[in-house]
């Protein structure tokens, strides 16, 4: 029997919460909405921004993914996961990153995936604590939006340019509305 990548998720996170009270899977079907907002229907892009976190949030690996649903998404997943050797998140972002960064040619997809991911973050940002959100907007600023900008910007051609155009001008402009949210509550 075939298991979809839903079912898939729906089984391995059946009653787990997100910070903010919603099911677990509600930032996976997010994400992968927001893709499809941008203009990304390729389905194992799709697949992959499904299962993006769940090598850091169970014992699975990359090859057992591959084998399931195929070698691209197996990879693509990998690229996306945060190292766990790293202590503190700052350096698992960072590292993260410059994984990304350093694939990005060879993977643009991982790219708009993490994209989106950060922006379904930032859109649901209210399960965390005043000074979690401000940490997070500023990793935001600080490590992701300078990495995107250099993708963006390099000369090298991706059909995903328009996709990454987008993703960017959103995730700039939700940075914007949650600093001036922020400022709002501290006027208070």
């Amino acid at each position: 029997m075939v298991m979809l990548v839903t079912e898939f998720l729906e089984k391995i996170y059946a009653g787990k919460k997100r910070k903010n009270g919603e099911p677990a899977t509600a930032h996976f079907y997010g994400v992968r909405d927001i893709l499809v907002e941008a203009g990304v229907h390729e389905e194992y892009i799709l697949k992959a921004a499904l299962l993006h976190d769940i090598l850091e949030d169970t014992e699975l690996n990359a090859g057992y993914l591959a084998l399931k649903f195929g070698d691209k998404i197996g990879k693509l997943v990998e690229i996306l996961s945060k190292n766990s050797d790293w202590n503190t998140s700052y350096c698992k972002m960072k590292s993260s990153m410059d994984e990304i960064e350093g694939s990005w040619e060879d993977y643009p997809e991982a790219v708009v995936i993490k994209m989106a991911d950060r922006l379904h973050n930032l859109y649901t940002i209210d399960g965390f604590n005043t000074a979690k959100q401000e940490e997070y907007i500023q990793e935001t600023e600080d490590l992701l939006i300078p990495v995107f900008e250099r993708i963006y910007e390099s000369k090298n051609f991706s059909h995903f340019k328009t996709v990454i155009e987008k993703l960017l001008a959103k995730l700039k402009a939700e940075v914007a509305h949650i600093q001036k949210s922020l400022l709002s509550k501290a006027a208070l």
